[in-house]
């Protein structure tokens, strides 16, 4: 695991940091839309020279001067400054969008759920104006039923000069009834025909409220922005702080984790290659002087056999060397 570690700790750094440059380097673009490929490239470089300052500044502290020092660390503080805005700007950028999108569709839902007020309003005053028809009904067929017991009572009753009772109806009280009763009759009927008619309107009113209810639903349903800012709306309603602020706070969130462990993870890649290499160069010599105790030994134990020839050559070299060192002695 530990030979696998630094991989893995080079290959996180390498993703972070190539992320934060691509989300950077965008969000950068948004800033100066004027002139977005040369703010892409001018991103990549910093975005590079970063990383590389991070891992001079590391490792050739010691050798370097202050005023270097001083400013690799305020240059590469400015560049993850610069960096964290970018990604800052592409993240809201990209929630911008859907927020307006979602606007849209609230506002789409706004527009159905008004018209859906109306028609249940509509409702309820045609459901008023029926009862009213359905009791003016009522009183006209009370009317109806009273007119017709009286046209069938109209009788007048007088006594004849022989003194009998003589039983009759009076005709004009019977005309006058038999009009009173047409009207109410015709006053009934028109009345029946405008319950109907609005029988009629409060179906088709309930019909149009159900098809806004099945629309609204659908909107809700089907909408992929409900999918992309649900958590977000979950959070907003669970904290009772707006969706924006939620986003803000979490946009920052992102931020403070994202260049900054890119940055920490270079210096603790650049911290275990060092401490590798300080342990080779320990070891090295170890061997180098184990390597030689090895030849020493092995020098010790075949120097006495020496062959005849080999005796004869040192003692010529010998013989050789003693004027010189006489020489060397006098002079």
């Amino acid at each position: 695991m530990k030979r696998i570690l630094p991989y893995l700790i080079a290959l996180a750094a390498l993703t972070l940091a190539g992320s934060a440059a691509f989300y950077s380097v965008f969000g950068l673009s948004k800033f100066y839309a004027g002139a977005a490929t040369a703010v892409i490239i001018m991103g990549i470089a910093i975005e590079a020279s970063k990383l590389i300052a991070t891992s001079v500044l590391h490792q050739y502290h010691k050798t370097l001067s202050l005023a270097v020092k001083l400013y690799l660390g305020f240059a590469i503080a400015i560049s993850m400054i610069i960096t964290s805005a970018g990604i800052y700007g592409f993240l809201i950028s990209a929630y911008q969008e859907t927020a307006f999108k979602m606007d849209i569709e609230d506002q789409v839902i706004g527009a159905e759920q008004n018209r859906l007020i109306i028609f249940e309003q509509e409702v309820k005053n045609l459901k008023s104006e029926r009862e009213m028809v359905n009791d003016n009904i009522s009183k006209a067929n009370t009317n109806i039923l009273k007119l017709s017991e009286g046209l069938s009572n109209n009788v007048v009753q007088y006594t004849n000069a022989d003194g009998n009772v003589i039983t009759t109806q009076s005709s004009s009280t019977r005309k006058i009834l038999k009009e009173q009763l047409q009207t109410q009759s015709d006053y009934r009927d028109t009345l029946v025909v405008k319950r109907d008619k609005l029988a009629t309107n409060i179906k088709t009113a309930n019909d149009s409220i159900n098809a806004i209810n099945i629309r609204v639903l659908q909107l809700k349903t089907n909408s992929a922005i409900a999918g992309e800012i649900g958590p977000l709306k979950y959070l907003s309603e669970l904290t009772g702080v707006s969706m924006n602020r939620v986003v803000n706070w979490f946009t920052i969130l992102l931020i403070i984790i994202f260049d900054p462990l890119a940055v920490a993870l270079v210096v603790v890649l650049n911290n275990i290659m060092k401490s590798r290499q300080t342990a080779e160069n320990v070891s090295k010599p170890d061997v180098e002087q184990e390597a030689e105790s090895k030849a020493k030994s092995v020098k010790a134990t075949t120097s006495p056999v020496l062959l005849k020839d080999d005796k004869e050559d040192i003692y010529e070299e010998e013989k050789k060397e003693k004027p010189k060192r006489r020489n060397a002695y006098w002079t």
